[in-house]
């Protein structure tokens, strides 16, 4: 254990940081589940991570009707410019990939500064192409966090409380993107401020990472595979047996589960121009449907630890879909009454069943290879969302939204049969054990570390 970890333990542990932790409302849960004022402080500098990571993604929803208004754009060409922005995750794969190499607290705090200041510059774009060429930038950085914020949190929560953990961390996504809907349809919009105005919001994370830098510690996991050796010496070492096969799987469910990126993404535009609703009225819904998600999110978690994995996660996601099928498809003259119990299922369908499918890209990959599979998967994910508004693009110069929805729905449902039926129940087991890592699955390689470190470490010295 380092020096630096060793003092943040110390100020942790004080009386006074327990009883200014107590005032978070999960902080009680947490506790009955056995976690000290280390994992809570933990815990929680990743939420607030998080937190931001829920409003950047969500601006593009809740603001898209008047963001294509401004930027001159049609449904068709929104979709295709979403699906070129959505690439961004694809250089993420380099960033997430340095953390199996410098450590993931360096290699967030890297991010965390690169999605916050092209947030910023998203701002000042005077076009469409300016417009995606930030956001394009902003996704790099964005991608890269939210894999390494789930990946540290994995490493560092202890196992009967892991999907706890990463219940909490999908809570403050939520929360972040509830925000989003707020401060836009109850304050900018009827004020008559300008969407721009939510990107320049995104921009205080640039703050947290003091935070960060002086409280948030290394992975425990990553440090014991650098200290003993275990750093791997390529990349290509996750494609060998057994990790290919779970790479695969994770891979091809997740491409799956993004296929509803584009049904998302025009969810409050679909209320606005199909179903004649306000822009305020819309994001209002999108709250009000998206409340009882939240504490059900972390109840989600916990009972994942208890329960499994599998049956929790597929049985939210069955839930998810459901409610969509009602939200396209119920006739227009039912009007608000009907759309937000439909949008309420969809919403706390897929906020609680995000966290607990998530587990399994930690849990299936041992710590030196954690980083890289956390890659792959946040590379399938923009294959997928990408291919969904790519998709979309063409099918809504011939059919109704509606119609295009359900078409790229067919995706989550063919993923959630594969987890039904190909993935293993990880639940209460340390990581050691469902990677096979306890086991010698990645034998020790030689670490080594490009002259590309030296350039990260002055980065991480600035920082």
């Amino acid at each position: 254990m380092t020096a630096v970890r060793a003092s943040h333990d110390d100020q942790s542990a004080s009386p006074a940081r327990s009883r200014a932790l107590g005032l978070i409302p999960w902080v009680p849960a947490a506790r009955r589940r056995g976690l000290t004022d280390v994992h809570v402080v933990m815990l929680a500098l990743l939420s607030a991570a998080a937190f931001f990571d829920g409003y950047d993604t969500s601006i593009r929803s809740v603001a898209l009707t008047q963001i294509r208004g401004d930027l001159g754009l049609t449904k068709s060409a929104a979709s295709a410019l979403m699906a070129v922005v959505y690439f961004g995750a694809l250089p993420a794969m380099a960033v997430t990939r340095w953390a199996d190499r410098v450590g993931r607290r360096r290699m967030l705090l890297i991010s965390i500064v690169g999605y916050a200041s092209f947030s910023g510059l998203t701002a000042l774009a005077p076009n469409a192409g300016v417009y995606a060429a930030f956001q394009f930038l902003q996704q790099v950085f964005l991608v890269a966090e939210s894999a390494l914020v789930w990946t540290m949190a994995a490493e560092e929560l202890p196992a009967d409380a892991r999907g706890f953990g990463f219940g909490v961390l999908g809570m403050n996504i939520a929360l972040g993107t509830g925000f989003a809907a707020i401060i836009y349809g109850g304050v900018f919009d009827p004020a008559g401020i300008s969407w721009r105005w939510l990107y320049v919001v995104g921009v205080p994370p640039l703050l947290l990472v003091a935070v960060l830098r002086r409280r948030l510690g290394e992975s425990h996991r990553f440090e014991a595979a650098r200290d003993g050796g275990r750093l791997v010496d390529t990349w290509r070492r996750i494609l060998d047996p057994p990790h290919r096969r779970w790479l695969v799987l994770v891979v091809v469910v997740t491409f799956l589960l993004q296929l509803t990126q584009q049904a998302q993404t025009f969810a409050l535009d679909f209320l606005q121009t199909d179903r004649g609703l306000s822009a305020s009225t819309a994001a209002g819904m999108l709250v009000v449907a998206g409340l009882p998600g939240i504490p059900i999110m972390v109840a989600a978690g916990g009972l994942s630890d208890r329960f499994g994995r599998r049956v929790v996660g597929c049985g939210f996601a069955f839930m998810t879909m459901i409610g969509g099928a009602g939200f396209f498809w119920l006739p227009s003259d039912w009007g608000v009454p009907a759309l937000l119990p439909c949008m309420s299922l969809t919403l706390v369908g897929s906020m609680a069943s995000f966290p607990v499918i998530q587990t399994y890209t930690a849990e299936l990959f041992p710590t030196a290879l954690r980083g890289s599979a956390s890659s792959w998967s946040s590379t399938a994910g923009v294959l997928g969302r990408t291919a969904s508004l790519g998709l979309a693009a063409v099918l809504l110069t011939g059919f109704s939204q509606s119609a295009t929805a359900t078409f790229l729905g067919i995706g989550p449902v063919l993923a959630v049969v594969l987890i039904a039926t190909r993935f293993p129940d990880t639940h209460g087991r340390e990581l050691e054990d469902t990677s096979g890592e306890g086991d010698g699955a990645v034998a020790a390689g030689p670490v080594v570390l490009p002259p590309a470190v030296a350039g990260a470490e002055a980065v991480d010295a600035a920082l």
